[in-house]
């Protein structure tokens, strides 16, 4: 993710949201996920969705239409519960970064704010699969 406009950023930011999205989708319709919990993580990643596309229109900038092909990774994670939870996690990690390099980078500080609690958000996603996995909850 490079430096950008802010409407350039946060596009970075929706291609990470729509990941997550369609992720979550294709695990509950294999069952590789508990459904109350893929319902949660799948809801919040749309909630997080429609307030960054707020944000883009709110910044002048317009969405740019993306492939949405599932990675190789996303398939073989499919095949269970646990694989899926363990790449889940991986993509929330991944978030979670994506947050972090891009909020540091952002103009407005409101703006900042709000991507803020969108990565805190990110980040109790993590808690919540690693219990999932029987896992502690936060990493030592």
């Amino acid at each position: 993710m490079a430096a950008g406009s802010d409407a350039e950023l946060l596009e970075d930011l929706l291609a990470v949201e729509e990941r997550l999205i369609s992720a979550y989708e294709a695990a509950l319709r294999r069952e590789a996920i508990d459904p109350k919990l893929g319902d949660t993580l799948r809801d919040h990643e749309n909630a997080h969705v429609e307030g960054l596309l707020r944000a883009l229109r709110d910044s002048g900038g317009t969405r740019s239409p993306r492939a949405k092909v599932p990675t190789p990774e996303l398939t073989a994670a499919l095949r269970d519960r646990a694989a899926f939870a363990r790449y889940a996690l991986a993509l929330e990690a991944d978030a979670v970064a994506a947050y972090r390099l891009i909020v540091a980078q952002i103009s407005s500080p409101s703006l900042r704010q709000a991507l803020g609690s969108i990565m805190a958000c990110e980040a109790a996603h993590e808690v919540a699969l690693r219990e999932s996995l029987g896992a502690r909850p936060l990493v030592d």
